[in-house]
């Protein structure tokens, strides 16, 4: 089961440097943009819509990232007032509601690909299916995450090692 955690760190460490990356290309490209359009009065046409659909993927694939972190909005005043056990099953049967609503999300998202399958984007003529594949791929990724949450309310017994409160984005 270490592995497996491990592994899904390693995968997220690196989806977490690849969003550095593509965040730091669209605040470049959103700066040149706003160069192009004001000072040189010959604005790029397609930049925007680039910027939207990486937003799109930023969003998605961060916040499979911020399940695994424990850093998603959430009431815990009851968590908080609960004996340690029922915590543990309170969290479990979050977990669970979550993986249910995360396979259902890839389930549904296979399916608008192939409903969009054949449409193109606007000022790129870009495959509309290249944005939507966020959906699945980081519904996917969220589910990995929250099998390895899942692993962790067991497993971890109170171990400061273990980081789900959000201190620490990436090791």
């Amino acid at each position: 089961m270490r592995g497996f955690i491990k592994l899904v760190d390693l995968l997220n460490h690196w989806v977490f440097n690849f969003l550095a990356i593509v965040f730091g290309g669209i605040a470049v490209l959103t700066v040149y943009q706003v160069f192009a359009r004001y000072v040189l009065n010959s604005p790029l046409v397609w930049s925007e819509e680039v910027i939207k659909y990486l937003m799109i993927w930023i969003v998605l694939l961060g916040t499979a990232i911020a399940l695994r972190k424990g850093l998603l909005i959430s009431v815990e005043i009851v968590l908080h007032i609960v004996p340690k056990i029922i915590q543990k099953v309170m969290q479990a049967i979050i977990t669970i509601l979550n993986m249910v609503f995360l396979v259902l999300l890839v389930q549904y998202g296979f399916k608008i690909l192939e409903t969009i399958q054949g449409q193109t984007t606007g000022a790129l003529e870009l495959p509309v299916s290249w944005t939507y594949a966020a959906v699945p791929i980081a519904s996917i990724l969220a589910l990995i995450n929250c099998i390895a949450v899942f692993i962790e309310i067991f497993t971890s017994k109170d171990n400061p090692e273990v980081d789900n409160d959000g201190t620490t984005i990436i090791h």
